[in-house]
């Protein structure tokens, strides 16, 4: 059946149905659907082939004036894993865009450092709840995404357990260190903790719910249909609005942001490495590591509550 696929077109959309799927992520699924949609018009009735360098090369500046650099991008890596798959599926043998035969745009990374004084202004404002959640990040680094989805479930008497949604890998944080003292990630969860206690005072109803970070009617603030948290980032762009206009911040920063300044604030790169869970010894954590790693979170920003 591969063997019958002679166009783009259908190469794409052969991809479409069984590649994309296999993608854990929502978002990366998305991802890929938006750059396929993208390239089908401007590859689509061409030989599989067919498709030079230099073609490749005209789409990448089309799309890189049209839209963005950045997305023209994304559509070279879906791009590039299509004809991987195609040499895989046996439709192709000749890659076009193996070893630099074809080069993304180098784009300059974000390079926002949020200092300790401005994340100290932002939680004199900010709401209680992202002043919690913010103490929690802090020691561990998580994706927004893996933090909004902790079940209390994850939460045992010694370790504080996330699934990475990306990637279902799982990462444990230590309650407690080798001579049975709290670590950060122990005081950081008393934090959020007592917020939801102080939460639940003023309601006449106390409000339960399976996650750890819950909104009013008890549900989870992350849309694992939609890959997204509206509500949450709502809540955030409040906050950010509120600590620019009343404290001394100046320069508002994302949620994200914070993830670069924990692996910033760590004393070695390889500690930032395994405390954000980044892979360097790849084959080894993928296949021989498969309760996921153990590590001692980091110092956080358990001041915030003080």
């Amino acid at each position: 059946m591969d063997e019958c696929i002679t166009l783009m077109r259908d190469l794409l959309d052969h991809y479409r149905m069984e590649v994309v799927p296999e993608h854990n992520s929502v978002n990366t699924r998305k991802s890929k659907l938006a750059s396929l949609a993208n390239l089908a018009p401007s590859f689509g009735e061409n030989l599989v082939t067919s498709i030079t360098p230099q073609v490749i090369y005209k789409y990448r500046d089309h799309i890189g004036k049209t839209r963005s650099k950045k997305q023209a991008n994304l559509d070279l890596e879906v791009l590039s894993h299509v004809f991987t798959t195609a040499i895989e599926w046996g439709i192709t043998s000749d890659h076009p865009m193996t070893n630099k035969k074809v080069t993304k745009f180098t784009l300059k990374p974000r390079n926002r450092y949020v200092e300790d004084w401005e994340l100290k202004q932002w939680a004199s404002a900010a709401n209680p709840f992202l002043v919690a959640y913010v103490v929690l990040k802090g020691v561990t680094g998580l994706r927004q995404q893996d933090m909004l989805t902790i079940m209390n479930k994850d939460i045992t008497p010694t370790k504080l357990v996330s699934i990475n949604l990306k990637t279902s890998e799982s990462i444990s944080f230590a309650l407690y260190d080798k001579d049975g003292e709290p670590t950060t990630a122990k005081l950081a969860l008393d934090v959020v903790r007592q917020h939801y206690a102080k939460f639940n005072e003023k309601r006449q109803v106390p409000v339960m719910s399976p996650y750890l970070f819950f909104n009013r009617k008890g549900g989870g603030y992350y849309d694992m249909n939609a890959g997204r948290a509206s509500g949450f980032l709502s809540v955030w762009q409040r906050s950010m609005k509120k600590a620019i206009k009343s404290t001394a911040l100046v320069n508002s920063f994302t949620e994200h942001d914070l993830r670069a300044k924990v692996g910033s604030d760590q004393d070695s790169l390889e500690q930032a490495r395994q405390l954000l869970n980044h892979t360097s010894a790849a084959q080894t954590k993928k296949s021989y590591r498969r309760n996921g790693a153990t590590v001692l979170p980091s110092k956080g920003f358990i001041s915030l509550d003080k």
